[in-house]
């Protein structure tokens, strides 16, 4: 898991020029945002593992990774569809990069086999009346094969 997260962290920072590098990092919690982040951020979290028994001394692994998009824009539905006169993405659009980047991308990982996003999430509201920003949760998959130890 270690690998992928690292692979997941570097690819991001290289195609998502418009996020400062920082700002792509690999979170604790889904709901934790670092005091010393700026918007847009992606956060990205470990999920569940799934190993399963194959012939041969062999086994495939199911990796479950989140990507958390984080967006603060100051008008009314920014947040979701990006801002045209500033040319600042929402989270939908910062989605369809977070794909383009992702997608079927193996990462160069020994192994890896799958690289899809099953599922992501409704944006959502975060945060309270003093701060608040529009967060979506993309969930992807990722399925290698190895020697078992």
């Amino acid at each position: 898991m270690k690998e992928l997260l690292t692979a997941i962290k570097t690819q991001l920072r290289q195609d998502l020029s418009y996020v400062r590098a920082s700002d792509v990092f690999i979170t604790e919690d889904e709901n934790l945002i670092p005091e010393a982040v700026k918007f847009p951020a992606i956060g990205i979290k470990d999920g569940a593992i799934v190993r399963r028994d194959l012939a041969g001394g062999m086994w495939e692994i199911t990796l479950n990774v989140n990507v958390v998009i984080w967006v603060k824009l100051l008008k009314d539905e920014a947040t979701i569809m990006g801002d045209d006169a500033t040319g600042k993405k929402g989270v939908l659009e910062i989605e369809d990069d977070i794909h383009e980047s992702l997608d079927e991308n193996l990462l160069d990982i020994t192994g890896m086999q799958e690289a899809f996003s099953p599922e992501s999430s409704a944006s959502e509201l975060f945060g309270d009346e003093t701060e608040a920003v529009q967060r979506k949760v993309i969930g992807y998959r990722y399925v290698k094969e190895e020697e078992r130890a």
